[in-house]
């Protein structure tokens, strides 16, 4: 990864994508430090397969029990959506990712 996604706070170079609110944030895996966000209405219509849970926190892997959606981000952006507008912080994980 390129440093431009470095995160300023301890310098890792792995990210995880949140949703919270109408932000689609990418965040450090390892401290949780915010490194850059967008609207998430700008990404949501994607065909690409991702799965939806509640975040379990930086890092960590969420359990089954916390899927919330899965399926091409253009259908379930509205079930992500409505979580995230409730204050929920939802972790995507794209199909396929380690």
């Amino acid at each position: 990864m390129n440093d431009i996604l470095a995160c300023p706070s301890c310098g890792l170079d792995k990210t995880e994508a949140i949703v919270h609110r109408g932000s689609y944030i990418l965040r450090c895996a390892a401290c949780g430090e915010a490194i850059v966000a967008t609207s998430f209405m700008a990404i949501s219509d994607l065909e690409h397969q991702f799965s939806a849970f509640a975040d379990p926190g930086p890092g960590k892997r969420p359990g089954p029990e916390t899927l919330i959606a899965r399926g091409p981000l253009r259908q379930i952006s509205p079930t992500i959506s409505d979580a995230a507008r409730e204050g929920a912080l939802i972790l995507l994980i794209p199909e396929g990712a380690p």
